[in-house]
């Protein structure tokens, strides 16, 4: 089992998801933070179980769809954790809105 942390920018990109939902519906916005967290929360047990990025195959970063969302993550096998880098709507360009991370 290893660890789950979440980088900052993940941390905002949760929060930029959830006031973005609950213009319309709290309930939803309340329903799909916790459909991410809980996929966030499967990686301590299964680190690989995303699939590797397509846009990126070379790189360590894998992804969970989550509903419209693509939860970001690498895994640090040597520190025994997962480190969720972000949580970008399926519909944008990844590069883009992944930016530097």
């Amino acid at each position: 089992m290893v660890r789950v942390d979440w980088a900052k920018p993940a941390l905002d990109d949760l929060e930029s998801v959830y006031e973005f939902i609950a213009r319309d519906s709290p309930r939803y916005a309340r329903n799909t933070i916790e459909r991410i967290t809980e996929a966030a929360g499967r990686l301590a047990q299964f680190p690989q179980l995303g699939q590797v990025l397509p846009e990126f195959p070379n790189s360590a970063y894998r992804q969970l769809a989550v509903g419209n969302y693509r939860l970001i993550y690498r895994e640090d096998s040597r520190a025994g954790r997962v480190i969720v880098m972000g949580i970008i709507h399926g519909s944008r360009d990844l590069s883009t809105a992944f930016g530097d991370r």
